[in-house]
């Protein structure tokens, strides 16, 4: 399983230094398509940075969630005459 994680890990990165360079090389030359590129890719740096602040957003949601279990639990025990 290690080794399968290995690969895959392996390809994505390739895949992604690929890409890499194919886009730096077409940004940096005249094409007619370079601002339609830079357009997808600030679409695509917006969208990572809408799914971090979605996440942190999460996150919140998750401890303040916990807090309210956590303190209807301690309140419930205290609560009760054992």
């Amino acid at each position: 399983m290690l080794n399968t994680f290995y690969k895959i890990s392996k390809l994505f990165i390739t895949f992604s230094a690929v890409i890499t360079a194919w886009t730096s090389i077409v940004i940096l030359s005249n094409t007619p398509f370079k601002l339609e590129i830079k357009e997808l890719i600030n679409k695509m740096y917006l969208n990572q940075k809408n799914f971090v602040l979605n996440i942190k957003d999460l996150s919140f949601l998750l401890v303040k969630d916990a807090n309210q279990r956590f303190s209807d639990n301690n309140n419930f025990n205290i609560g009760d005459p054992q």
